[in-house]
């Protein structure tokens, strides 16, 4: 885990065409969309021709509804354009004419994508992150993103599939940053969050982890992205923790994470999560994650898969196999009906 990068961070800096190129890093392809179902992308690039001034359209791919031809901003010194533009939630490809003496010099078709829709992000321990090889690989790519860590074991778990059920519903795209992390509980999300000590077994709290990984997501993502709420799975690393020591915990990274993004209101949304079993360790963290539903506030019931025990579903009475992946997926798509996308607040991209 020493040293873990998000994805972006280790994409190509350049999305290039023969003619147009998108720097990436400078660029925001994805928003969340805001309570009138628009949102703001920047693009910027450049190209290898010489121009003086520059166009653009959005043609709609999904939903959403295409623009006019607008301006860029344009060095021509540098090659350079860019330009943040206000888009209706859907998906987009755009288009762009650079001119010289008022005359197009080329019309290009971009190879890069954009969407305004919904954005998701996750908190969890492995059952989150996903676990090889039951993982969902087969979900619409174009439409359906998903972001996981660079490290070792990093999957697409089921949030491909879940992202895909989402768009059909809302018919939008849909981001997930899958921020799980397998290994850890909610102590030690809580702990790390604020530099606090815990024993060392896969997470050092000296560097504030597992917490820092998600807090650089926040940084450098959700700021610029936005987001509609965080999905929590947490439950089956928690059994050694007591009753209060998990509504505790889960109130401290909640809280840490909504300071971070100013946003007091940024609604959680909490799996029942445990192996099923009518254990007194599995009963005692059911009976914190009721508590933390009714004293944590914009907490909400998530999926319900602690009825999904047994080796139907989990191929080794914890991690889900390629048929409870399926249904967990279901069950979230259950738990984010309609309703939860016109009484939810989202975090909206710092201006």
């Amino acid at each position: 885990m020493i040293g873990c990068k998000s994805e972006d961070a280790l994409e190509p800096k350049m999305k290039n065409n023969s003619i147009i190129s998108i720097d990436l890093f400078n660029s925001v392809d994805f928003v969340q969309r805001n309570s009138v179902d628009e949102g703001e992308v920047t693009i910027v690039g450049t190209s290898n021709k010489f121009f003086q001034s520059a166009k653009i359209k959005f043609k709609n791919a999904l939903a959403g509804k295409e623009t006019d031809w607008q301006s860029l901003t344009v060095d021509p010194v540098k090659k350079e354009f860019k330009g943040k533009f206000n888009l209706k939630a859907g998906g987009y490809y755009p288009q762009i004419q650079l001119y010289n003496d008022n005359k197009i010099e080329t019309d290009t078709l971009v190879k890069w994508n954009v969407g305004v829709g919904e954005i998701f992000a996750i908190i969890g321990h492995s059952i989150a992150e996903g676990q090889q090889p039951y993982i969902i690989e087969n979900f619409d790519g174009t439409w359906c993103k998903i972001v996981n860590w660079k490290i070792e074991g990093a999957n697409n778990n089921f949030w491909g599939r879940l992202a895909e059920k989402l768009k059909v519903k809302l018919n939008m795209p849909v981001k997930i940053f899958n921020t799980g992390l397998g290994g850890s509980n909610s102590e030690q999300w809580a702990k790390s969050a604020y530099g606090y000590e815990f024993p060392k077994i896969l997470y050092d709290w000296k560097k504030r982890q597992p917490y820092i990984f998600f807090e650089e997501r926040i940084q450098n993502d959700f700021v610029k992205s936005g987001l509609r709420s965080v999905l929590i799975i947490h439950g089956e690393n928690d059994t050694a923790l007591s009753e209060n020591e998990i509504v505790e915990s889960t109130k401290s990274y909640i809280q840490k994470t909504r300071d971070l993004l100013k946003a007091p209101q940024l609604t959680f949304s909490m799996a029942k999560s445990n192996s099923g079993s009518g254990l007194p360790v599995n009963l005692r963290v059911q009976s914190a994650q009721k508590r933390i539903l009714l004293e944590i506030k914009n907490v909400i019931v998530g999926a319900d898969l602690e009825t999904l025990s047994g080796p139907q579903f989990r191929w080794d009475g914890v991690h889900f196999n390629s048929y409870g992946l399926e249904v967990a997926a279901n069950r979230w798509n259950e738990a984010l009906p309609l309703s939860y996308f016109s009484q939810t607040t989202p975090v909206l991209p710092v201006k």
